[in-house]
C-alpha cells in the first residue's frame, strides 16, 4: 500500500559502521542535507559531526525521534533498523552500500540524484508487512519478535528436523526437512527464495510457508492468507532448535515450547523514489551478478 510522502524537517542518518564507506557517505549526505535546509539526528556513538543542525540522540530516542531514517548500508542493515522503527511509524529510506540491495532505494555513486528527489518529494511511502512471532517457554512470559523478511526454524546442529505446521488449528502439514521459512512478500526474495520458494508481489498481504530441502519430493511451499495464526509444534527428539528472525536475532527454544507466528501489527515504511516499479526493480536485482 502507497501514502503520500509528508514533508520532513529532520533526516536520521544510520550508518553500517563495519563499511568503511559509510562513514564518508555519512558527512557528504549530512553537507547535502543541511546545505537544503534540513536538519539531521545521528545515533550517539556512532560518529560525531562539525556541523552545528545535527542532533545526538541515545537509541531510545533515535529510532523514534526523527521524521525518517536514511540507512546507509546493504538490505542486513535496512532490516536491522526496520525492526527498530516499526514501532514508531518511522520512514526508512536505503543508499546502498551492500551488494544486491532488494530493499535500498539508491546507490552510493548516486547520492545527490537520491537526496534531491527524497528532499524534493518526489517519493512516496510504500507499506511493508512484518510477522510477529510469540515464542512461549514452559513457566514463562510469552516473548514477542518481529521480522520484515522472515522467521527461520532450524536445528542448530544442522539435522533434520519433525515440524508440524498448524493453521488456526487445523494441520496444514508435517514435515520432514531442514528446517522451515515463513516469509513475507517482502521475505520473498530471500532465504525462501534460494530455498526454491516463489517471487510474490509486495503488494500481496500473504505469508509463505517453505520447508527447507524437505524430504518428500512433492513437498513444496504454501501460500497463506494474513489472517491466519501459524502454529509449529516439534517432534519430542528435537533439540537445539532456534527461531532467528530476518537472519540476526536468534531464540534457542526446546520441543516443549509454543512458537506462533502471524502477520504483525506494524508495517515497515520504506520511502520508495517515482522512477522504479516494484517489478521493474525485482527485474534488475534479481538478473545482477555478483
Amino acid at each position: 500500500m502507497e501514502t503520500e510522502l509528508k514533508k520532513f524537517n529532520e533526516i536520521g542518518i544510520y550508518l553500517n559502521m563495519d563499511k568503511p564507506d559509510s562513514q564518508v557517505l555519512a558527512e557528504k549526505c549530512m553537507d547535502y542535507l543541511i546545505a537544503h535546509g534540513f536538519k539531521v539526528a545521528l545515533l550517539e556513538g556512532q560518529i560525531r559531526s562539525s556541523h552545528n543542525q545535527v542532533n545526538y540522540y541515545s537509541k531510545t530516542l533515535f529510532y523514534r525521534k526523527p521524521d525518517c531514517i536514511l540507512v546507509l548500508g546493504g538490505d542486513g542493515t535496512l532490516l536491522f533498523v526496520a525492526r527498530k522503527v516499526c514501532f514508531y511509524a518511522i520512514p526508512i529510506f536505503g543508499i546502498n552500500l551492500g551488494k544486491l540491495g532488494f530493499l535500498t532505494e539508491g546507490e552510493a555513486a548516486n547520492y545527490e540524484e537520491t537526496l534531491s528527489n527524497l528532499s524534493s518529494g518526489n517519493a512516496y511511502i510504500e507499506k511493508r508487512m512484518m510477522l510477529s512471532c510469540s515464542i512461549k517457554k514452559r513457566n514463562e512470559s510469552a516473548c514477542f519478535y518481529v521480522a520484515l523478511n522472515d522467521v527461520l526454524i532450524k536445528s542448530r546442529g544442522f539435522r533434520m528436523m519433525d515440524i508440524e505446521a498448524k493453521a488456526n488449528g487445523s494441520t496444514i502439514d508435517k514435515f520432514r526437512a531442514d528446517g522451515l521459512i515463513i516469509a513475507t512478500p517482502t521475505g520473498s526474495t530471500g532465504y525462501s527464495l534460494a530455498a526454491g520458494g516463489p517471487v510474490v508481489s509486495p503488494a500481496a498481504n500473504v505469508m509463505i510457508l517453505n520447508p527447507i530441502c524437505p524430504h518428500r519430493l512433492h513437498d513444496r511451499s504454501y501460500i497463506l492468507p494474513e489472517d491466519e495464526v501459524i502454529n509449529l509444534e516439534f517432534g519430542d527428539r528435537e533439540k537445539d532448535i532456534m527461531v532467528t528472525f530476518d537472519g540476526q536475532t536468534t531464540v534457542s527454544i526446546t520441543p516443549e515450547d509454543t512458537v506462533k507466528i502471524k502477520k504483525a501489527s506494524y508495517c515497515t515504511r520504506l520511502i520508495r523514489l517515482n522512477n522504479m516499479s516494484s517489478y521493474d526493480r525485482l527485474r534488475v536485482k534479481l538478473s545482477c551478478e555478483y
